[in-house]
């Protein structure tokens, strides 16, 4: 196994946590303060003895931090997270190829606009 390097995500670097079992971890203290780091996992589960499928499942979770003090909140505290994660089910017959092709499908998929409206407009587009 190589070792694990940094992870950057919209400009975004995301320093090497660790990994644990099947459970890589990596995490953005830019905002200071401990509650407040943006978190990314990474994990490849595989099927077991009787399993059909492996599972990659790749998980990214993004606090909003309170820049300033207010009647609500202070500095520095967690406002709301946002999250994503994706879980690919990878069949134990799947080729190489075959998994290659999903990636790249899936990579084209979340650049695609309407998959882009969907999230950031909060709308699934129809026509």
């Amino acid at each position: 196994m190589s070792a694990q390097s940094a992870v950057t995500a919209n400009t975004v670097v995301y320093t090497p946590a660790g990994v644990a079992g099947n459970l890589a971890s990596w995490i953005n203290r830019a905002a200071g303060v401990a509650g407040t780091f943006s978190n990314l996992t990474g994990s490849v589960t595989s099927p077991g003895p009787q399993g059909k499928v492996y599972r990659a499942t790749w998980k990214l979770v993004v606090p909003v931090v309170a820049t300033v003090d207010t009647t609500c909140a202070c500095a520095g505290a967690v406002l709301r997270s946002s999250q994503v994660e994706v879980t690919f089910l990878l069949p134990t017959t799947s080729t190489t190829a075959e998994r290659t092709d999903l990636e790249l499908r899936f990579k084209d998929l979340v650049a695609n606009g309407q998959f882009i409206t969907s999230v950031n407009d909060l709308v699934l587009p129809t026509s």
